[in-house]
């Protein structure tokens, strides 16, 4: 074995930098943009793990709250797989035309949500049974299924898309394509899943720090500011009531725009990393469906 994934991960450290070295602002939103939806549908960096509970427990109604966390659910996975088509396409040194290129994607991507969206109910019903029958001994069996989907999901998006890209093909057509590889390569495809399994986790714990620290050292110039602007308002007889409401409802805003910003932009190179793994991967074991020849060849001549 040659274990393509080891040098995946080095090689992707050095596709990454090329991506963004050069890139314009304007890219690096546009990537922000596409990086939010293809990389996780809650991006790790937002996580409140002290406070979720309770959030969640202050909504008045949980049957309202499920349909509109599916409804959501459901928006974010059909955009996020249009855009896994424009996002790779931005991976191998295209130019990022939201728009225009998810309209030329768009049926591809249709075909792939279907297929994830197929995939998340069959997940839904397990769990769904589990729970309502009660039934403590299929925990194994539910615990397979849940490992089984989640692999066809990330085989899936990580290499059969690539193909229908590259290729031109359909859904059933790139998993026919991929479907000999992954036969006869399946010990490069199991060690990349264990990496990428890794890497999202270092991403996420990591990720969850970073935002806490990045929305501490955010929020002091907000502060400092809104302690000038309130002292003002308390100098011409407001009270300390209005004064407060106002200086908040004033800065909370561009506090939050700010801060989500700054860690979208700080998204990009994360995704992209982990994405470029993929891709090497596919292209060591498949050379014909390589997504990225030409930059494959130039950080292994350099």
């Amino acid at each position: 074995m040659a274990w393509h994934a080891l040098r995946a991960a080095g090689e992707s450290v050095t596709a990454t930098r090329r991506l963004l070295a050069n890139a314009t602002m304007a890219a690096w939103l546009r990537l922000s943009v596409l990086a939010l939806f293809v990389g996780t549908l809650v991006t790790p960096f937002l996580v409140d793990f002290n406070r979720g509970a309770t959030l969640l427990g202050s909504l008045p109604d949980p049957t309202l709250l499920l349909v509109a966390g599916l409804f959501v659910g459901l928006a974010a996975l059909c955009v996020g797989t249009v855009f896994e088509f424009v996002f790779l396409e931005a991976l191998r040194g295209e130019r990022v035309r939201l728009v225009t290129d998810s309209g030329r994607r768009f049926r591809a991507g249709m075909e792939v949500f279907a297929f994830r969206t197929a995939l998340a109910l069959v997940l839904g019903l397990a769990v769904g049974a589990f729970v309502l029958f009660d039934l403590p001994p299929a925990i194994g069996p539910l615990a397979s299924l849940v490992v089984v989907l989640a692999v066809l999901d990330r085989l899936t998006v990580a290499f059969v898309v690539p193909i229908m890209l590259v290729d031109g093909r359909s859904l059933p057509d790139g998993w026919r394509a991929f479907s000999p590889t992954l036969r006869r390569e399946w010990r490069e495809y199991a060690l990349y899943l264990l990496v990428a399994t890794l890497l999202w986790s270092a991403v996420a714990v990591v990720g969850g720090f970073a935002g806490a620290l990045l929305a501490g050292l955010l929020l002091v110039p907000f502060v400092v500011l809104g302690g000038a602007v309130g002292g003002t308002l308390l100098a011409q007889g407001l009270s300390e009531a209005t004064v407060g409401q106002a200086v908040i409802g004033t800065l909370a805003v561009p506090y939050l725009l700010a801060f989500v910003t700054l860690v979208l932009l700080a998204h990009v190179p994360a995704v992209a990393y982990l994405r470029y793994i993929a891709l090497f991967v596919l292209g060591d074991t498949a050379e014909r469906y390589d997504p990225i020849p030409r930059l494959r060849a130039a950080i292994r001549r350099g």
